[in-house]
């Protein structure tokens, strides 16, 4: 049994009373606490050591009554081949593997939030290392509301008037949309929700630029540290696929670096954040860098893209032009906007949607969301976004407190910018030929990465061989049961992508059901090419009864037993691959 690390649960009584108090038209949505912790891996959880030589650490963690728990890590260092997971304790919801890849320069990290009160962390480290890992963990991110379980059909988080971005209302936005982000901001000891954007620059070279609001790094009277930036939590494709509920997709980047901000202290300005990722964007994330508008012109149409109340992303509509104002002492900071009802709702913005890019009737983004006081039952309510063309270079005279000198740095002076994918990444991908297969069986995998890799490392987790750098390997047997990873790590000349796909490989018994009423299923090894000879014995040895099935063989084939008896040996031969197993019959 996994040892249990309990951690109280934080006073959630007070906790929602200064929410309540707080409660403010540019106020992003608080959803959750940071519980200290101090944990490490050499001083708890369990080590076992595995007959290849290698080993794994696990520990469960408890907090009761949390909505969700992430992991906040104050040093992580991960050894050459070594993977680390974050789970649920039914393995319904798993985070990983991370690798030494996937981990900042600066090794501090965090893993986002899985539904439920506890969570069990898994390491794994071949033999040889070529370092100690390192697995220091300082907080437990505590959700105490507003969590909606990645992949649940359930959106509960935001108001019923909202639409889906993927109802047709978004047909025109679909570029676009790859570009807006879900972000869990970290604030002393406070989580938020807000929305953000990713932004191209004149360079074109997607530095992970992500435009949000400057008041999503405040939290009362307390702003961001740069230590609380390294936590931040970034949801790409947090969307249903369809108008209508469906699994949403678990794709997550830790980490940024502040690079400008609206910060005045007696006036906030165009209230916006410049904020540059920490991690490489996955190319299977699709991500899309969102193009610009610095120019002060009134827009007549358009969108804002958000997730309100850290729901899946939604889409509201503005079909009349816009209008300059202020939020503020300052005039002409912001665009006054309201919104429309359309096909399916009248999407309008909650807390969350602060930091939301608004979206001109050309596609471009030319403000962030600072607030407002729409809402499902007020939904023609003016909200306010602070425009790119004030942020450009109003609100200070240094790039700290300017967009400029990090969307032009080129310095060209141009006044829009068009958004783009980056088509040159590598993006990992795989299937194979087969994915169930008996003890001692082989599969063939194929490659299926877009981006003209040159180099492909696989990692196969009980196979043999456990590691190939052909492109599309073959044979690859696996001689234990059980469902086992998959990791394909490709690169191409600009860029490295890896893809995991856990327990892709289900390794099963050759012979099922056992007991079995007299029927039984045999599993064949679809990659060798030899004849399949059955043998069934009885109890005394002797033969009763052969079976022989020609190449090429199914998959799966079905064989009677004999009427009589109630226990046999069946022998199974396929080339020089074997398997012998005793069968129960239940008459």
């Amino acid at each position: 049994m996994l040892p249990v690390l309990e951690v109280a649960p934080p006073d959630l009584i007070s906790v929602q009373k200064q929410d309540a108090a707080e409660e403010g038209f540019e106020k992003p949505y608080r959803i959750g606490i940071e519980v200290p912790v101090t944990l490490d891996m050499e001083k708890v959880g369990q080590w076992v050591v595995l007959p290849e030589g290698g080993k794994i650490w696990r520990l469960k963690i408890n907090c009761a009554g949390a909505q969700a728990l992430g992991l906040n890590y104050r040093e992580l260092r991960l050894p050459t081949g070594s993977d680390l997971f974050v789970y649920t304790p039914d393995q319904q919801h798993v985070i990983g593997a991370y690798s030494s890849a996937e981990i900042p320069f600066n090794h501090t990290f965090a893993t986002r939030p899985l539904p439920g009160s506890q969570l069990v962390i898994e390491y794994y480290e071949p033999v040889p290392t070529d370092s100690k890992a390192i697995l220091s963990i300082s907080g437990l991110v505590y959700i105490y509301r507003g969590f909606d379980e990645l992949g649940s059909t359930k959106s509960t988080s935001s108001s019923s008037c909202e639409v889906n971005v993927n109802c047709a209302e978004g047909n025109n936005w679909q570029n676009q949309k790859q570009g807006v982000v879900k972000i869990m901001t970290k604030v002393g000891g406070s989580y938020l929700y807000c929305s953000g954007t990713l932004l191209n620059n004149t360079a074109q070279d997607f530095s992970s630029l992500f435009l949000t609001a400057a008041h999503c790094s405040k939290d009362n009277n307390s702003s961001a540290s740069a230590d609380d930036y390294n936590y931040w939590v970034f949801y790409f494709n947090y969307e249903y696929p369809g108008c209508t509920p469906s699994s949403s997709p678990n794709h997550s980047i830790t980490g940024a670096l502040k690079l400008a901000i609206a910060d005045n202290p007696s006036d906030i300005g165009s209230d916006f954040l410049l904020l540059r990722l920490l991690g490489d964007i996955p190319g299977s994330y699709y991500p899309y860098y969102c193009g610009w508008d610095k120019v002060d012109e009134v827009p007549s149409s358009g969108v804002c893209m958000h997730h309100p109340g850290g729901d899946v992303k939604k889409i509201s509509t503005y079909s009349s032009q816009a209008s300059s104002t202020t939020w503020g002492g300052t005039p002409g900071t912001h665009w006054s906007v309201s919104w429309v009802a359309t096909a399916n709702g009248h999407g309008v913005t909650e807390g969350g949607s602060s930091g939301s890019a608004l979206f001109n009737q050309d596609g471009l983004v030319i403000g962030t969301l600072t607030g407002g006081p729409s809402s499902c039952q007020n939904p023609t309510d003016a909200d306010l976004f602070g425009k790119v063309a004030y942020s450009w270079e109003s609100n200070g005279t240094d790039s700290a407190h300017q967009l400029k000198p990090w969307l032009d740095p080129l310095n060209i002076g141009t006044s829009k910018m068009a958004g783009t994918f980056n088509e040159t990444k590598a993006i990992a991908d795989f299937t194979a030929n087969v994915q169930i297969i008996p003890i001692g069986g082989m599969i063939n995998f194929q490659d299926l990465s877009a981006g003209k890799p040159i180099t492909w490392h696989w990692y196969f987790t009980g196979g043999t061989p456990a590691e190939s750098t052909d492109q599309n390997p073959s044979s690859i047997q696996f001689g234990s049961a059980g469902k086992h990873d998959v990791k394909l790590v490709v690169t191409n000349v600009h860029n490295t992508d890896s893809l995991i796909k856990k327990a892709f490989v289900d390794v099963r018994s050759a012979i099922s059901p056992n007991p079995s009423s007299g029927h039984i299923n045999i599993l064949t090894d679809v990659n060798n090419s030899s004849n399949v000879t059955v043998d069934i014995y009885n109890m005394l040895g002797q033969q009763v009864q052969e079976i022989s099935f020609l190449n090429p063989v199914p998959a799966s084939i079905g064989v009677d037993l004999p009427t009589e008896g109630n226990m046999f040996i069946v022998k199974i031969k396929q080339g020089d691959w074997q398997q012998t197993n005793k069968v129960l019959v239940l008459h």
